[in-house]
């Protein structure tokens, strides 16, 4: 691993060389310095998956993404840097997720169980990034400023999805279905997850209910 890291290392700064001392454009130097960024992040996600933002250490971001410390530094000048574009990735892939996956579903049967198909779009590794980023935003005002952006482009595009599915339905009506499923989901990603002993039968008929208010 070692070595490898070496090797990696060599081959940023010959193409650091390259870049500054040939006749590259700036995009080219741009989509190389995004694309180690993008390693970086990947390699944080597996690391705070497993131990969440706070216990996992720039060594094991390291080791995770095969790049030494210095090399990382490079990138992001602080391991909150890492944990901030984390969040901000972690948020905007869950809003691109409700955006195409929960405005298709036609009841609440999908939702409410975690091994539904529904769910299957949001791996484990995923579920658990989520529960740290909620967790961090109870006491992170950064956090919860990143997660009321993609809030409110969530709310917005939700909306025109609803709007052109169930014309029949003013506004206001919209808006409530929304919000409710939107709390429904959360719910869901906070407690189903790490809560194998939910009864069935209570599962489903609490889902005949909702299905009928929400879809009826």
């Amino acid at each position: 691993m070692v070595s490898h890291r070496i090797r990696i290392a060599y081959d940023d700064a010959i193409k650091t060389i390259i870049f500054f001392g040939a006749n590259v454009s700036h995009s080219e130097h741009d989509e190389f310095f995004l694309q180690r960024q993008q390693q970086i992040i990947n390699a944080a996600k597996v690391c705070f998956s497993r131990s969440g933002f706070h216990g996992a250490s720039m060594a094991d971001i390291s080791r995770e993404s095969a790049l030494g410390a210095g090399q990382i530094y490079r990138y992001f000048s602080s391991k909150e840097l890492i944990v901030t574009e984390t969040i901000k990735s972690i948020a905007h892939n869950w809003r691109l997720f409700l955006v195409q996956h929960l405005s298709a579903q036609q009841s609440t049967q999908d939702i409410i169980n975690a091994d539904s198909p529904f769910w299957q779009h949001w791996p484990s590794q995923d579920r658990k990034l989520l529960l740290e980023m909620y967790s961090e935003a109870s006491r992170n005002e950064s956090v919860r400023t990143v997660l009321a952006q993609q809030e409110q482009l969530l709310l917005a595009e939700l909306e025109v999805r609803y709007a052109a599915q169930t014309p029949e339905i003013n506004a206001t009506q919209r808006a409530n279905r929304i919000q409710f499923l939107l709390l429904l989901v959360d719910g869901v990603a906070c407690r189903a997850f790490g809560d194998s002993d939910l009864d069935q039968h209570e599962m489903q008929r609490v889902n005949g209910i909702l299905s009928q208010h929400l879809f009826g």
